[in-house]
């Protein structure tokens, strides 16, 4: 199998990058700085560029065969350590959009002949799985003008990858924790009958389940919510 990851160098592309390595696959990662990357498997490619270019996806689509799946997972740069520090100056608010969009763009323009599938690296709390989070969480993601921007941008790629005609998994992790990878619970899209305010689910395990997904047909076309 052979991926393509945007946003490889974050903390769940990292993860998800060892993942799918320690499963042989090959991977082409788009990064802005190939020399500051440590990892040097032979099974990975790297492709100097930006994963809102057209140009530099459209690259990564040939380097060095094209993809049976691509996975996405980007996310706002904080311009601080806390989850309510504002985005980034440097990093555009909507950073996944555009990158969604530059993908898509680049895809129907290299004119494949198997379509990839798009695994995305979503959020509880985008469309119907808002109603899943717990009141005052709720109340926090709507008000708090940094998680709300993160928030806008993830619901912006939801509708653009339902639209795409692609087959797609739009992945809804809850709150992400550090530690290792375990067993994780698949919710409805609405994400009903996942815990409330308790909810956590390990970078790790969303990682692993990320790229189970390539190969597995369970939720092609779904956006389960995600708990450990």
């Amino acid at each position: 199998m052979h991926i393509i990851l945007l946003g490889a160098s974050g903390r769940n592309g990292s993860l998800i990058l060892q993942s799918a390595l320690k499963r042989g696959y090959t991977v082409t990662a788009i990064i802005r700085n190939p020399s500051a990357f440590t990892n040097t498997s032979p099974n990975l490619t790297l492709v100097t560029g930006s994963p809102t270019s057209q140009h530099d996806i459209e690259t990564a689509l040939r380097s060095p065969t094209p993809p049976d799946a691509v996975i996405v997972s980007l996310g706002h740069r904080r311009a601080g350590t806390s989850l309510f520090s504002a985005t980034a100056p440097d990093c555009p608010h909507d950073l996944m959009e555009s990158s969604t969009k530059a993908l898509l763009s680049a895809i129907k323009a290299a004119n494949l002949t198997k379509q990839p599938k798009l695994i995305v690296n979503s959020s509880q709390g985008v469309g119907a799985s808002m109603t899943s989070l717990s009141v005052p969480l709720r109340f926090i993601m709507n008000y708090s003008k940094a998680l709300r921007t993160g928030l806008d941008d993830h619901t912006n790629v939801d509708a653009l990858v339902r639209e795409s005609g692609l087959p797609f998994v739009l992945a809804r992790p809850c709150r992400l924790t550090e530690g290792p990878a375990i067993t994780i619970r698949a919710w409805p899209d609405d994400g009903n009958g996942a815990p409330g305010w308790s909810a956590a689910v390990s970078r790790a395990s969303v990682a692993e389940w990320l790229v189970d997904a390539v190969e597995g047909n369970d939720f092609v076309g779904k956006a389960p919510v995600l708990t450990n």
